[in-house]
């Protein structure tokens, strides 16, 4: 619920000044070490956002993969789920990025 909570902060935020909008599209990521499912996050939302007051908001909700850079064969690698060793080599020391576990990429609103 945290997430959807965060999203209905910024979507408040956003559209603070006016609520004259027809329709929002609200571009999530969710990062591969999340336990967050995009269903379960689309359901969070839809409750949220109704006790909220917002109407016709779409979430487009995308999965990302974590990438390593290994210190030993000095390779990048995607993942989607935790490593303890470099795929490649399998090495142990190595340096992870695009990580996050949610991020909010944009959200665009459609004026009516």
């Amino acid at each position: 619920m945290w997430f959807a909570g965060k999203i209905i902060v910024l979507l408040k935020e956003k559209i603070k000044k006016s609520k004259d909008y027809k329709h929002i599209r609200v571009n999530v990521i969710l990062g591969p070490f999340t336990h967050v499912t995009p269903e379960s996050l689309r359901s969070a939302f839809m409750l949220i956002s109704e006790k909220e007051g917002f109407g016709n908001v779409r979430l487009n909700i995308q999965k990302n993969k974590a990438k390593i850079k290994c210190r030993k064969c000095k390779k990048s690698v995607e993942i989607s789920a935790p490593v303890a060793g470099c795929p490649l080599c399998g090495a142990d020391d190595f340096d992870i990025s695009d990580a996050e576990e949610f991020s909010v990429q944009s959200i665009e609103i459609t004026q009516g």
